[in-house]
């Protein structure tokens, strides 16, 4: 996926704490433990609960995360559904496309009662643009692409991600989640990096 290591640094790089600090991080859809690995990494004294619906990601998680064990706390069970405790900061990538807007927004909500003042919320997801024409011209860079013979595959596959998130999945716009999260009480709300369907949102309460 173009850009995959861009989203995962820009998410971590909302974090708003040193590395040196102890702090409690909350992930909804930890999938294989990409993002958690690297969060865990990069912030050795944090702490990680992670949510995801499949058992057999939480599984291949627990192998990846094996040299965390101590720091971590795998849970099987739906994004909406995490324990009522405080947490320092709330994580998430590409995985609240998979609920339909009125949950987004309900779990927007919840996320923000979790934290502390000054605590935070990053997203990384797919979105869909605002504008229908710029879908259209997406699906002419990837096909334009595909003729080329310098490879243009990668455009091709990420072209048929996004339009089968569109038809499978529910992704909202940039405008809609930020919208959302404004009103569910974040004081400072962003777009810090975006790339055609993908864009990292970062807010703080």
């Amino acid at each position: 996926m173009p850009g995959y290591t861009d989203l995962h640094r820009t998410l971590l790089g909302g974090i708003p704490y040193s590395p040196t600090r102890e702090f409690r991080v909350l992930e909804l859809g930890v999938g294989t433990g990409t993002l958690t690995a690297l969060l865990l990494e990069q912030f050795p004294h944090a702490h990680v609960t992670g949510i995801d619906l499949s058992p057999g990601m939480i599984a291949r998680a627990r192998t990846k995360l094996r040299p965390f064990r101590g720091r971590v706390e795998l849970v099987d069970g739906d994004l909406g559904q995490f324990a009522d405790r405080p947490y320092d900061a709330v994580v998430s990538a590409l995985a609240i496309h998979h609920l339909a807007d009125p949950e987004k927004w309900k779990l927007f909500r919840r996320i923000f009662r979790a934290l502390p003042r000054g605590g935070y919320f990053g997203d990384a997801d797919d979105h869909l643009p605002e504008d229908p024409l710029f879908d259209q011209r997406y699906s002419q860079i990837a096909t334009a692409a595909q003729r080329s013979p310098r490879g243009g595959v990668e455009w091709a596959r990420l072209q048929q991600v996004w339009h089968d998130h569109e038809q499978f999945d529910r992704p909202s716009t940039v405008a809609a989640e930020t919208a959302a999260l404004a009103k569910a009480g974040f004081a400072h709300v962003g777009v810090p990096w975006r790339f055609f369907g993908q864009a990292v949102v970062w807010a703080y309460k």
